[in-house]
């Protein structure tokens, strides 16, 4: 899952992680779209979340993915002080990012979960 609401930093992702090989849900330019996602049953893998989307904070979006066990990074330009002390875990990259550090990213969050028995 992508959201981020600049099209073309959005395009990028999307073809980056489609060539290494991911099925991209989104990318979302809307909170709301995206939390709609969120609630079918075809759930994300894991997402790549911009911190800023029109205006609002994507964190409803965070704690959604949160809730399920849903690795996530944030993908942005904001500073590590803009993020809730709950969410501060989250790896956080400074746009503009390489894609193949986000994917090497969510890859550790799933390792970490097979090991401490969480799926």
């Amino acid at each position: 899952m992508i959201v981020e609401d600049e099209y073309l930093i959005a395009l990028n992702i999307e073809m980056a992680m489609v060539e290494l090989g991911a099925r991209v849900i989104g990318p979302f330019s809307q909170i709301d779209d995206a939390l709609v996602a969120l609630k079918g049953s075809g759930l994300p893998d894991a997402a790549i979340l911009d911190i800023n989307i029109r205006g609002r904070h994507v964190f409803p979006v965070a704690d959604r993915l949160q809730e399920r066990q849903i690795p996530f990074v944030f993908a942005t330009g904001y500073d590590n002080w803009t993020i809730p002390d709950h969410l501060s875990h989250v790896p956080r990259f400074e746009k503009p990012v390489d894609p193949v550090r986000l994917v090497r990213a969510l890859v550790g969050q799933f390792a970490e979960s097979d090991k401490s028995g969480a799926a």
